[in-house]
């Protein structure tokens, strides 16, 4: 291929990059990116071609041209170890450096004071020189780039540090400080002076670090240079615009040459940046609020130009900010401020303009719509902050105006974007903007006005309009429309205001009739039939609420109940109204409105105040027959539940009527209300279904209550009634057991029963005084045979039934008799033992195993309850384990088997041990206190084969190893006067190594990885322990003994090639060599280990690098390093 095709296809290609560059297929920076490369590739094709002596013509190739190709979602790029291990010598560098610099700067503060202003200044050189010979050293010496850097870095960002503080230290005089009128220079100074210098380096490291600080140093000397000269503001921004066009003026002409690539291809970044710096220096400089708008106007107007320069589409939205931030400095220095929340609310519609101006470009129109509306509400916010707080909330036509305004201007959008957000906003904004010229106006309350407006609106924009600019904001205005209604609804109730509020109510309600006759959305349909009744049940609230202040006594004789049920009946008699003319929709909703309104009427007589006499029976006996109308309609059966209730609330309200009035009366006449809810029941069985159990079911909830009753008659000094009451709830239960069909509803109504005779018994002895003379314990016992008695007669079905009860009711009799009963008779005990037995025999026939812990552990607070010597009790108790271990054996081959099966003779025998221990514990005899640790240990062992799992059992044999260990150190305390005290510890811990060798070596031979852990761990804490030991006593010998055993453990790891014998033993030596020279290493300053720490990170970093430049290299050292490592890692 000779040169003029190459150069032929380069202006093809370069053709096609910017008409997609024109087109935005491609961003700025991938143009500029796919350029250098093209520029770059035909460069070097150029070089190679020179190089050869042949030069091969060949036939120019056509170009084609080739669709691009589909942009593909970068994926991310996992980081190699090489580039892992770059990072962590970064961060090394970086940590040990900020580590230095803290050093120095602790040392300088330290003696800051001390020093004079040139000696800070030279200080602060000092630094930077001795940063710039460690970058020059390590780069010239060990040939470490990123070290030297690092350093080259922290040197030159020191550099102006050092000219601000002669400035600050005021060295040349009062003219070049900070405060002084040279300031403007001595900025210049610092931001020129290194301005070469981190050139250099830009160009030395191909650094973009430096090149942006380059960039931002120039744009400081341009700046600092402009204003230490006398120029006027013009002059001033003139030659900021005019060094802003340079730069595009640079970039245009030599972006192309390889020499300034590295700078040129940065300047469409950074002319961002220098904008937005240009703008702050010229803030900086000349404060004027009016002219900074201005060159805030002026300013964005260079970004919009931007757009189209760089095709860039990210600058509109900086020329958004910019502007309204323009018009916010313009409006709030000049006259303009007096109109300001009209001004702010037009400017959102001038964003509207942009966009109309910029129709042709659909992205840049879009953005300016959608930032209309962001305006627009931003100066929504600002007039409201201002119309409240700044102005206390007082109304005026200009913010009405500034409301309406930003109404239209939402309208406009709404019809244009189409977007619902801004639908909703134009009606929010346009009831706003109606409630300041309300307020201004005047006629009728301000929520009536509003109120009706939002009718209006409703019927004629929500409904009726056919205006196509109000299409939009149609449907909006519906929604928004019955939000305002329905908030001042509430503002009337809030102020009391309750004829208002019932005639608000009942136009609502006429409102929903015609929305659901001119909607035909099924949503609204669906809303509107249920808030017609209710809004006219609610104004009926309202009106109640007027009623009473016309007339006094019908809140007293009537009431809240009455006025609801009268609202009920009504709206189903409308229900009727309804269905005749047919709708169904309104017909239903107003139908189980009305039955709500009548069911909360009954609600409400437990608290309100009515006739008792005639008003609320009536009420109760409208209820059933209302709600039987409601099973009709509806023909659930299950709603036979709240006529039952009422039914059964109504049998209570003749109480009054009856003149039923001692409580003696009113108990018998409660007890026999179950009676009159079974048997109507029984009646209603085959004619209604569903009558029959909530009958049923509402009859029995009154049991419990005439039962609490009865007891708590019966606790009374005199009873009022006798205790032959409770046999009509326990035949009315026996009854429904025996009627009963399912299986649980027969055991329960069989268990209440059962539950009552025993009350019955109960009270009755109560009744007789009985008690005096006989422990109500037996009470139990008896009952226990009386159900026994019956257990006997009948058959085996109803036998399993009377079980279930017999059971858990004979557990807690035995536990009510070993807990209550104080003075025991000599042989009294064998009852509850008798008790107990018989109830194991129960639960043997039943096999619930887990149930079997209840009786055993009572029995526990049977033998702590006898009065026998401490050392009978420890006989008995060690018997009772030694039992219970026995049935464990025999009954049970595992501890926990299957099917929920457990041994709870064994477990019970660890409570008894808790009980032995209790005896034991504080005992003279050391032989008597390991009693229960001995028998623990017998236990684990002889429990040790009943276990489930792998390694279960040498769990247990471990444990009961370790509880003769605790055994043996429970003798060594006791005989702790007669050892001497510095073999005291040893003697303590040393066998523990021993007992963990025999069980590694016996139980734990097939787990040798758990056990050298372990192993490890008991080492380490028994070391610990030992040094805690030898540093109390502070004695020679302590040390003697600890360097021995140290040496010891050392030697053994190391014949017997343990690794946690030998790293221990190490480890106590090593540490006692540190404790022994504390007074020489912990007097050092505390700074210079910091000092060290940064150099240890610095010189880790360093020799890491410097490793990297030997990879391939023979190393002794690491080789015998490593060989070291692979023999240790062969020990145990």
């Amino acid at each position: 291929m000779n040169h003029s095709s190459e150069d032929t296809q380069h202006d093809v290609f370069k053709e096609r990059l910017a008409h997609l560059r024109r087109e935005d297929y491609l961003s700025e920076e991938t143009y500029r990116t796919v350029m250098d490369a093209s520029v770059k590739y035909l460069h070097d094709r150029r070089v190679e071609r020179e190089n050869k002596e042949d030069v091969r013509v060949d036939p120019p190739v056509p170009v084609q041209e080739k669709p691009s190709p589909a942009v593909k979602k970068p994926e991310p790029v996992r980081q190699s170890k090489e580039e892992v291990r770059e990072r962590n010598i970064t961060w090394s560098l970086i940590l040990g450096v900020a580590l230095l610099l803290i050093t120095g700067l602790i040392v300088a503060t330290s003696q800051w004071d001390q020093m004079g202003a040139g000696m800070k200044v030279f200080s602060i050189a000092f630094v930077s020189l001795f940063f710039y010979s460690l970058s020059y050293g390590t780069q010239r010496f060990l040939k470490i780039q990123k070290t030297a850097f690092a350093f080259l870095t922290l040197g030159s960002l020191l550099i102006p540090i050092a000219v601000v503080a002669i400035g600050y230290f005021e060295l040349f005089g009062s003219f070049l400080s900070l405060a002084g009128e040279g300031r403007y220079l001595l900025g210049f100074l610092g931001a020129f002076l290194p301005l070469p210098l981190y050139v250099k380096h830009a160009f030395d490291h191909q650094s973009r670090l430096y090149v942006w600080i380059s960039l931002v140093f120039l744009s400081l000397t341009v700046g600092f240079a402009l204003g230490a000269l006398p120029l006027s503001i013009d002059v001033f921004y003139t030659f900021l615009m005019v060094f802003n066009a340079g730069l595009l003026v640079i970039y245009t002409k030599y972006g192309t040459f390889d020499k300034w690539r590295l700078f040129t291809k940065e300047l469409p970044l950074y002319a961002q940046l220098n904008l937005i710096l240009s703008t702050m220096l010229l803030l900086f400089f000349l404060e004027n609020e009016v002219l900074y708008s201005f060159n805030l106007l002026l300013t964005a107007c260079i970004y919009m130009a931007m757009v189209f320069v760089y095709r860039t589409k990210e600058y509109q939205f900086v020329f958004s900010v910019m502007f309204v931030y323009a018009v916010y400095q313009l409006v709030d220095h000049t006259p303009l401020q007096a109109v300001d929340g009209v001004v702010y609310a037009v400017a959102g519609g001038v964003y509207l303009g942009f966009a109309y101006a910029f129709r042709n470009h659909d992205f840049i129109q879009k953005v300016f719509r959608y930032t209309s509306a962001v305006v627009s509400f931003c100066a929504f916010l600002y007039i409201s902050y201002e119309s409240v707080l700044l102005r206390e909330g007082e109304s005026s036509w200009m913010f009405a105006a500034a409301y309406l305004v930003v109404a239209g201007n939402y309208l406009v959008l709404a019809n244009l974007l189409r977007y619902p957000l801004f639908s909703y906003m134009a009606p929010v904004f346009f009831y706003v903007g109606l409630w300041q010229v309300w307020e201004q106006i005047a006629v009728f309350p301000l929520f009536l006005e509003l109120f009706l407006t939002a009718v209006v609106t409703l019927l004629y924009v929500g409904l009726w309009t056919k205006q196509p600019w109000l299409q939009s904001v149609k449907e909006s205005s519906l929604v928004v429309s019955a939000v305002l209604m329905a908030g001042t609804i509430c503002y009337s109730f809030y102020e009391l205001l309750y004829g208002y509020s019932a005639f608000q109510l009942f136009v609502v309600g006429c409102l929903a009739y015609v929305v659901k006759w001119k909607q035909s959305a099924e949503s609204v349909e669906k809303a509107v039939v249920w808030i017609q009744p209710a809004s006219w049940l609610a104004a009926s609230g309202a009106l109640y609420l007027k009623v009473i202040e016309w007339v006094p006594g019908y809140a007293d004789t009537f009431g809240v109940p009455f006025h609801l049920a009268l609202t009920g009946v009504i709206l189903c008699l409308l229900h009727l109204f309804w269905k005749r003319i047919g709708e169904n929709g309104l017909s239903k909703s107003s139908f189980n409105i009305g039955q709500g309104a009548y069911i909360f009427g009954i609600i409400f007589l437990g608290t309100a105040d009515v006739d008792r006499m005639f008003i609320a029976p009536l009420i109760l006996l409208g209820g059933t027959a209302m709600l039987y109308w409601l099973i009709c309609s509806t023909g659930q059966s299950s709603l036979w539940i709240a006529v039952s209730i009422v039914t059964l609330f109504f049998y209570f309200s003749l109480a009054e009527p009856l003149s039923l009035e001692s409580f003696a009366s009113l108990l018998i006449f409660t007890a026999f209300a179950p009676v009159v809810m079974v048997a109507l029941g029984e009646f209603g069985r085959t004619k209604w279904e569903g009558m029959q159990p909530n009958f049923y079911w509402t009859g029995h909830a009154v049991h419990p209550l005439v039962i609490l009753a009865c007891l708590f008659d019966q606790v009374t000094p005199e009873p009022a009634v006798h205790p032959i009451l409770l046999v009509v709830p326990a035949a009315v239960y026996l009854f429904s057991a025996w009627k009963a069909e399912r299986e649980w509803e027969i055991k329960l109504m069989l268990y209440f029963g059962m539950s009552v005779v025993f009350l019955f018994l109960f009270t009755l002895g109560s009744y007789y005084s009985l008690y005096e003379d006989v422990f109500s314990g037996y009470i139990f016992m008896v009952a226990s045979a009386l159900f026994l008695g019956a257990w006997a007669v009948l058959p085996l079905v109803w036998k399993n039934r009377l079980e279930w009860y017999w059971i858990p009711f004979s557990i807690l009799g035995l536990l009510y008799f070993t807990v209550f009963r104080q003075a025991w008779a000599p042989w009294e005990f064998l009852l509850p033992l008798a008790y107990a037995v018989s109830i194991l025999y129960f639960l043997h026939r039943r096999n619930w195993s887990i149930v079997r812990f209840a009786p055993l552990l009572i029995l526990v607070d049977l033998l702590e309850n006898q009065a026998w010597d401490r050392g009978i009790k420890i006989v008995v108790v060690l018997g009772c384990v030694a039992l219970l271990l026995a049935a464990g054996k025999k009954f049970h081959r595992m501890l926990i088997g299957s099917n929920y099966e457990v041994d709870a003779y064994s477990f019970s025998a660890l409570v008894y041990l808790l009980f032995l221990n209790g005896l034991s514990f504080g005992d003279d005899s050391v032989w008597i206190r390991i009693l229960p640790l001995l028998a623990l240990t017998a236990w684990l062992w002889v429990n040790a084969s009943k276990w489930m799992g792998r390694n279960a059992d040498r769990i247990s044999y471990t444990a009961g190893a370790g509880s003769l260990y605790a055994s043996y150190l429970l003798i060594l305390l006791a005989y702790e006067t007669s050892i001497p005290d510095i073999f005291m510890a040893e003697l303590q811990v040393l066998p523990l190594l021993v007992v963990l060798a025999l069980m590694r070596k016996k139980l734990w031979s097939d787990a040798p990885g758990v056990m050298n852990k372990i192993q490890f761990a008991a080492v380490l804490l028994v070391a610990a322990y030992l040094v805690v030991d030898a540093i109390k006593s502070h004695t020679i010998w302590d040390a003697w003994i600890i360097g021995g055993l140290s040496l010891l453990s050392m030697v053994a790891g190391m014949q017997f090639k343990i690794k946690s014998y030998f790293f221990v033993g190490m480890g106590v030596l090593i540490f006692n060599v540190l404790y022994q020279t504390k007074p020489y290493w912990g007097n050092v300053p505390w700074w210079v280990y910091l000092l060290m720490a940064g150099l240890v990170l610095i010189a880790v970093a360093s020799y890491n690098e410097w490793q990297k430049q030997q990879e391939g290299k023979d190393r002794p050292i690491e080789r015998k390093l490593k060989g070291l490592w692979h023999a240790l890692k062969k020990w145990n």
